[in-house]
Parts: C-alpha cells; sequence; structure tokens
C-alpha cells in the first residue's frame, strides 16, 4: 500500500480523492464502484463513508445515502469487507470517514485492527475531539499502522487549526465552505487556504466540502495537495431519490464523471 502523505508531497499538483458511502446505491453497485476507483487513473487515493445515522458534517446527498445504506443493512463489517476488497485489487490509500460512536461502540483496539487487516490507511472521524483522540485513539492507531486526519475550517479558531496540523498524521482536511459536505454556500477558498500555507510543511493539506468539478481543483492548485470529492460524484451516479441505477449504469456513470479529470494530471 502506498503511503499517502508521500504521495500528496510527490509534486505540487493537486491529488484527487472520491467519496464513496459503503452500501450506496447498494452493496452489489458500492463493490463495482470501488473497482472503478481502484482502476482510474485520476483518482489518487480513496475515502470510504461508513453509514451513520446522525451524520452532523454532511450534506442531504450523503445523508440521504448513508439513510440508504442503513436501510438495506449496510453494517460496519460490510465496509470493511469492500476495504479488503480494494486493497486486494489496488496499493492506493484507503480512508475511512466516519463517526466516532460506532467505532466506540465496537472498541477502538478491535476497530482499528479489523481497519488494518482490511487494509485501511487511517480515519476520519469530523465529531472527534482531540482530547479523545489523544485519550483512546492515538497510541492505538500508531499501533496500528493507521493514520488520523483532522479538519480546519474557515470558523476554525487559531488554536484549533494549530493543533489540527499537530495531530494530524496523513493530511489536514481544509473545509471549503461554511456549510455541510456537498453546500457551495459563498466562503473565500482561496483566501482561506492561503492562510494555511504556513502549516503546510508540518503536513499536507487536502480540500473538500463543496468541491466538485475540475474547475475547483484548478482554483485551488498551488494551495492544496489534494481535494476530496463526494457529494457531486454520489449525484452523478443520478437523482438520489430516482430509481437505483444498474451496477453496469453507476459504473458508466462514474467513469463519465471521473474521465472529465484526467486532463488535470496530464503534462
Amino acid at each position: 500500500m502506498k503511503d499517502l502523505k508521500s504521495i500528496l508531497r510527490e509534486d505540487d499538483g493537486v491529488k484527487l480523492s472520491i467519496f464513496l458511502t459503503a452500501g450506496y446505491p447498494d452493496m452489489q453497485t458500492s463493490q463495482a464502484l470501488m473497482e472503478v476507483l481502484a482502476d482510474h487513473p485520476a483518482v489518487s487515493f480513496v475515502e470510504l463513508g461508513m453509514p451513520f445515522s446522525d451524520p452532523l458534517a454532511d450534506g442531504p446527498t450523503i445523508q440521504r445515502a448513508s439513510e440508504i445504506a442503513l436501510g438495506q443493512g449496510t453494517k460496519l463489517d460490510h465496509v470493511l469487507t469492500l476495504a479488503s476488497q480494494f486493497r486486494a485489487s489496488c496499493d492506493k490509500p484507503l480512508m475511512l470517514m466516519g463517526y466516532c460512536n460506532p467505532v466506540y461502540r465496537r472498541g477502538v483496539d478491535t476497530f482499528a485492527a479489523q481497519a488494518r487487516d482490511a487494509g485501511a490507511s487511517g480515519l476520519i472521524l469530523p465529531d472527534l475531539p482531540y482530547a479523545s483522540y489523544a485519550r483512546d485513539f492515538q497510541g492505538v492507531l500508531e499501533a496500528n499502522g493507521l493514520t488520523m486526519s483532522f479538519l480546519a475550517s474557515p470558523t476554525s479558531t487559531v488554536d484549533s487549526i494549530d493543533e489540527a496540523f499537530d495531530r494530524s498524521s496523513a493530511f489536514v482536511y481544509g473545509v471549503a465552505n461554511v456549510g455541510l459536505t456537498g453546500d457551495a454556500q459563498s466562503v473565500d477558498r482561496k483566501a482561506f487556504f492561503e492562510g494555511l500555507q504556513d502549516h503546510r510543511t508540518r503536513c499536507p493539506i487536502v480540500a473538500g466540502f463543496g468541491i466538485s468539478d475540475p474547475n475547483d481543483i484548478r482554483q485551488l492548485t498551488g494551495f492544496v495537495d489534494g481535494a476530496i470529492i463526494g457529494s457531486a460524484f454520489l449525484r452523478a451516479l443520478g437523482s438520489i431519490e430516482e430509481s437505483r441505477p444498474s451496477s453496469s449504469e453507476a459504473v458508466h456513470r462514474a467513469t463519465q464523471f471521473l474521465n472529465s479529470f484526467i486532463p488535470l494530471f496530464q503534462p
């Protein structure tokens, strides 16, 4: 498995990551989509979402995708199975993104060992306080070779941003807007990320929340090391409320969406 921090530091380009909710639009299609992400040349690493019933940081698209996945019986074990299948097919880094409650329920030690065995690179848990990380997670994750990435947003305090860069071991997840994932609320993204540059030598910066197309990435080139697209990718599969596409149709739509990013990574 490739080291994510090294990938983000390879050059001045912005590395693309795609977020997919495990079990959406169904488990079979999730597996097919993970295969697309494993193979597609525009994708440098992947975020696999662990569905949760109260996703505080997620916008309506990802919230609805989680509801659909949970409604079909998606469990943490299914997430880990998808991670294992992904790892068997490629060496791209894989981050698991979710919320603290399911991890605590399983047990931090048990979950970390299972995530490691499934081939995950690390975790993103937006609702995890720094103190809880230091007490419950840091030593366990380090013992299992897993990283943690914390969020920094335009509304974060100076001290919180500083701690995010101190605590994050893969990248700092720079929130590109002031709303939820997938929102396009007004914020001067360039100014925000420009203000983080003094920290960038400490840890790579990956932008997310509201990143949706190649133009968004072009605007951030030189200011971030990576960009994560979630809601826009899920919407590209079809309206979240329409009848679910077949696996083959979802793969076709996903590939078309990803192909639009290929020119960004060509010399």
